[in-house]
C-alpha cells in the first residue's frame, strides 16, 4: 500500500523551463518519547530531527510531541486539548506519524480504556480528513521495562494497547511501525524504563526511515565505506536506500562481541548517500551496519 503512496513523495512540478521540488511535510505526533524527554539535546537527538537529517532537504519534519499526553480524551492530559493538535492539523502535513498510548496505560487513564479504539479512530480521521489528505503511519508504544516509571504499566502496553494499535492499522489500511516489537530486548536504550536514550533514538529514526521509504531494498546489505578525512576523524558512508541500517562499532572481535550504536555526531542523508563522521578515539574501532 505504502509504495504507491511514496511514488509521489517529493512532488515534481514543471513550469516552462523551471523545475522546483515541493518539500514534503512530515508531522510527528506523540508524547514525551516523540518530544525527546530525558535527552541532553532533544532538538538534535530525538527521532524527528534525526529523521529529518536522514531524509535530507526534500522533507520538512516537525516535532509535535508533548510530554505526558494521552490518546484518551478522558485521560489526565489529553493530546486533544493541546495547542499543537490544532497546529499540526493547520500545517496540512503530507505524512502524519502518530505515537501515542504509553501514558494511557497509567491506571487513572486506562480505566477508560474501553474508549481507546473508538477515540483513536476519531483522532486518525482528524488527520485523514485534512485538505492535504495525509498518509498516516501508526506506531505502537515503545516497550516499557521493569515496573515502568511514572505509573506507566508494561503489561497494559504489551497486552492491550499495542495489539489495539496493530489491529487499527490493519483494519483502516494504515502503515504500522511496531516499536513495541522492534525495540524489544534492549533495556539499555531505556535508562528510566520508558524513554529511549540517544542510542535508542538513532534506532527509532532508522525504523521510521524504513517505514517511509518502503522497507529494505532487495539484495544483500551494502558494505560500509570508511575514509579518514583527517587524523582525528573517520567518515562512514553507505547508500541512502539503506538508510534503515544503523552503524555500530566495537573495539575488538571475540566470541561474544558487543556492538554499540554510534549516536553522535549524527548521520545525515543527501539523497544518494548517508554520511556519518566520527572522532577517532585512542583505540582502533571496527564498524558494521546493523538492521534493527
Amino acid at each position: 500500500m505504502h509504495h504507491s503512496r511514496l511514488a509521489f513523495l517529493v512532488a515534481l512540478f514543471v513550469s516552462g523551463a523551471q523545475v522546483t521540488f515541493a518539500q514534503l511535510k512530515i508531522a510527528c505526533i506523540g508524547d514525551s518519547i516523540t518530544e525527546g524527554s530525558g535527552l541532553g539535546n532533544p532538538a538534535v537527538e530525538s527521532y524527528p530531527p534525526r529523521l529529518q537529517r536522514l531524509l535530507g532537504t526534500n522533507y520538512i519534519v516537525r516535532n509535535f510531541g508533548v510530554g505526558g499526553r494521552t490518546l484518551l480524551k478522558e485521560g489526565d492530559f489529553p493530546y486533544w486539548r493541546e495547542p499543537v493538535f490544532k497546529q499540526s492539523k493547520d500545517w496540512d502535513p503530507d505524512i502524519v506519524i502518530i505515537q501515542l498510548g504509553t501514558n494511557d496505560s497509567k491506571p487513572q487513564n486506562w480505566k477508560f480504556g474501553t474508549n481507546f479504539v473508538s477515540e483513536y479512530e476519531e483522532f486518525i480521521t482528524n488527520y485523514t480528513g485534512l485538505k492535504s489528505a495525509p498518509w498516516v503511519v501508526l506506531c505502537t508504544p515503545c516497550p516499557v521495562y521493569a515496573n515502568g516509571a511514572y505509573g506507566i504499566t508494561p503489561s497494559i502496553v504489551t497486552t492491550n494497547i499495542a495489539p489495539m494499535v496493530r489491529d487499527l492499522a490493519n483494519r483502516m489500511g494504515l502503515e504500522l511501525v511496531d516499536l513495541r516489537t522492534r525495540l524489544d530486548g534492549h533495556k539499555e536504550w531505556f535508562p528510566d524504563t520508558v524513554h529511549p536514550n540517544s542510542k535508542g533514538m538513532v534506532v527509532m529514526s532508522a525504523i521510521m526511515y524504513d517505514a517511509l521509504l518502503g522497507g529494505r531494498p532487495s539484495g544483500s546489505p551494502p558494505e560500509i565505506t570508511i575514509t579518514h578525512p583527517s587524523k582525528t576523524q573517520v567518515a562512514l558512508t553507505w547508500p541512502a536506500a539503506w538508510g534503515n541500517l544503523v552503524p555500530q562499532y566495537t573495539l575488538s572481535l571475540r566470541t561474544n562481541t558487543t556492538w554499540s550504536v554510534l549516536e553522535l555526531p549524527t548521520a545525515y542523508g543527501d539523497g544518494e548517500l548517508i554520511h556519518q563522521t566520527n572522532s577517532v578515539g585512542s583505540s582502533t574501532r571496527l564498524y558494521r551496519l546493523w538492521q534493527p
